[in-house]
């Protein structure tokens, strides 16, 4: 393996002065660095991270704490892509990202003792029990940290604009003539499933439109499943609703199932919207209408910021909530009233 001493030899510059350039000091001139690049790029050198850190006295390590509640884990196609832009973002810095996990060589641990060891940089959060005390600790620790979907005195969120998005969807329904909407809506227990139920009543306040208590049902876990049971529910009601909000798509798509089973058609008998934007959607017959996160932004305005922190780049965001805009996907899966 080609080591500094090696490009010190070739090059004719001292050690310290190609470790310099290596690093992107900015005491030594820029052509002096490009010429020591050049030659580690023509030499093949790979940087010890080991020796990189001792210098630096960084990880160039963000952890990252995924907790998602479907099951789905990383196969889930939208925290899927949150994360995949995130890394895209981190590693062109430089940096490596790392799974953080409550327990450390098979024993009981918390998310920051595993943090403190791996000497991580920054955290991105993106679970579903934001306040359990594993989580809580990490948030006292003051790690820059950024959090998805989820509003805390000292951690920078970043969402989509949920208010704006379920307005779309409600507005675009209203629009086609429809009154009677029902909301299979993610569980109480969540932030985000909680947030986007009241959003969706405040909606159909301010449109005038009246919500039956029994128009309202949980799909707790945001997954097909639950958008099958909830819309069984519903089905067996005397008097349907024209069109169902669903909170995810996920469970728009589980909906659709419940619906064509029991004989009835999407959008003919009863139209659909769903909350993502997710491929599946609009791969599936009929293709969802729907409102589509910035899953990509989402991801990399996250990784941004948690490197402006880690730099101290960045003013004190602490508590603020950067909201990304969503729009909506027209599909096949709704119709205009007659």
């Amino acid at each position: 393996m080609v080591t500094i001493k090696d490009l010190s030899k070739m090059s004719g510059f001292s050690v310290t002065t190609v470790s310099k350039a290596l690093n992107d000091y900015s005491d030594i001139s820029q052509k002096t660095k490009d010429k020591i690049l050049k030659l580690a790029a023509e030499m093949e050198y790979i940087p010890n991270a080991s020796a990189r850190s001792l210098i630096t006295q960084k990880s160039y390590t963000i952890g990252i704490v995924f907790d998602e509640i479907t099951g789905m884990g990383l196969q889930h196609p939208l925290f899927s892509r949150i994360l995949e832009s995130f890394k895209s973002v981190v590693e062109h810095e430089g940096y490596d990202i790392m799974f953080l996990s409550k327990s450390m060589n098979g024993k009981d641990g918390s998310y920051l003792q595993h943090s403190l060891r791996k000497q991580v940089e920054g955290v991105f959060v993106l679970c579903t029990d934001f306040n359990s005390v594993e989580l809580v600790d990490l948030y006292r620790s003051k790690l820059p940290m950024v959090t998805l979907d989820f509003e805390q005195s000292d951690i920078l969120n970043i969402t989509s604009n949920n208010k704006t998005g379920i307005m779309q969807a409600i507005k675009y329904l209203v629009d086609l003539g429809h009154r009677k909407i029902a909301n299979i809506h993610g569980s109480d227990r969540t932030y985000i499933g909680g947030q986007r139920k009241d959003i969706f009543l405040d909606v159909m306040r301010e449109l005038g439109l009246h919500v039956p208590t029994q128009y309202m049902v949980e799909g707790p876990l945001f997954s097909k499943e639950d958008g099958y049971q909830a819309m069984q529910k519903l089905l067996k009601l005397e008097d349907l609703p024209t069109a169902i909000f669903a909170a995810s798509d996920m469970m728009a798509i589980g909906a659709m199932q419940a619906i064509r089973e029991a004989g009835k058609k999407v959008p003919d008998d009863i139209s659909v919207v769903g909350f993502d934007g997710i491929e599946l959607g609009q791969i599936i017959h009929p293709r969802l209408t729907t409102i589509r996160q910035d899953s990509r932004k989402i991801g990399a305005i996250a990784a941004h910021n948690i490197l402006q922190m880690i730099d101290a780049k960045a003013r004190d965001k602490r508590g603020e909530t950067i909201s990304i805009d969503t729009y909506l996907i027209t599909g096949e899966t709704t119709k205009v009233l007659r």
